[in-house]
């Protein structure tokens, strides 16, 4: 059996109050708020065992909407950092549920690059380099020579 995620949905409402313009206020906070960031937190994490049983399609899909969620969430961590009322439990768990959604991400991003097999750097490239570096120290050695 193979378990999936649907990041979005499980986000959504997070992402609902937040854009409420309550943000992670004192004032109008629901008290569920703090409950979904909770059970997010709690789904991504024990989500991360599951991953390499995904199809490299599932983890590419879930890879693209984790990213979506953690732009949202991004926008919401500012605003609530320039929130001098912003309760700060709620505050400090939805950074937490920030730092889960950046491993998950990371930990797709393994899954879905593993197979991927490096290429060497064609010698044009490397030389290209090598002689724009050798530029750089002549006209740096130049500059403070005269």
């Amino acid at each position: 059996m193979v378990l999936t995620l649907d990041i979005q949905k499980k986000a959504e409402p997070i992402i609902r109050q937040t854009n409420k313009g309550l943000g992670i206020g004192k004032a109008g906070i629901s008290p569920h708020l703090s409950e979904d960031i909770s059970d997010l937190i709690l789904t991504i994490e024990g989500f991360d065992n599951h991953i390499s049983a995904l199809s490299k399609q599932a983890i590419k899909d879930l890879l693209d909407e984790t990213n979506k969620v953690i732009t949202i969430f991004v926008g919401v961590d500012e605003q609530a950092a320039a929130n001098s009322t912003a309760d700060k439990e709620v505050l400090e768990r939805f950074q937490y549920a920030l730092k889960a959604l950046y491993k998950l991400k990371s930990l797709l991003h393994l899954a879905y690059t593993r197979d991927v097999t490096p290429e060497k750097t064609p010698a044009s490239i490397k030389d290209g380099l090598a002689a724009v570096s050798r530029a750089a120290v002549l006209h740096h050695l130049s500059k403070h020579t005269h």
